[in-house]
């Protein structure tokens, strides 16, 4: 091709394309830049009105997490009492779901949607919904189970009276 145009077809210049799409001015900049706000108003509130029905609860990972933590504060306490000579208690609070170390100090809180049990001899309760897992020097312990759940899912967490061996249960799968 030559520059030249085809019979019958005449050959437009992007000047004249220009024109028959019109100037471009502020105001059909400002409308667009106005359609983009709005748009940007309408994606935000449909998030607003979705974001309460999605899921903030508990998994079943984290679930799990919490029981391996609530572990290793046992199990630490355990071996502060059998260093120290002298008895450690781990405090565990039923009501506002918050286990401590009795030799630490660190405190694991848990979320509203866990559930926190404890089943324990009476040498453990020192309240209601107050109860403090004691570790002796020997090993023995008042013995215990901390049952953590989220929905249908329960991890345990065994204290062994006469050896305060602690073990960690996940939940039983089905199928």
């Amino acid at each position: 091709m030559d520059g030249k145009a085809a019979p019958g077809v005449q050959q437009i210049s992007k000047a004249a394309n220009t024109e028959a799409r019109g100037p471009r001015t502020a105001g059909s900049r400002g409308v667009v830049l106005l359609d983009l706000v709005i748009a940007m108003a309408l994606l935000s509130l449909l998030i607003l009105l979705v974001l309460p029905y999605l899921s903030h609860g508990t998994t079943a990972s984290r679930l799990g997490a919490y029981a391996a933590e609530i572990a290793a504060l046992l199990k630490t306490d355990r071996s502060a009492a059998a260093r120290s000579g002298h008895e450690v208690a781990t405090q565990v609070d039923v009501a506002s779901k918050r286990v401590a170390s009795g030799a630490t100090g660190r405190k694991v809180s848990l979320p509203d949607d866990v559930t926190l049990d404890l089943v324990a001899s009476e040498a453990c309760v020192l309240q209601a919904d107050q109860f403090a897992v004691i570790f002796a020097p020997d090993g023995r312990s008042c013995g215990a189970v901390v049952s953590l759940a989220a929905g249908p899912l329960v991890w345990r967490i065994r204290i062994n009276w006469l050896t305060g061996f602690i073990d960690v249960v996940p939940p039983q799968r089905n199928g």
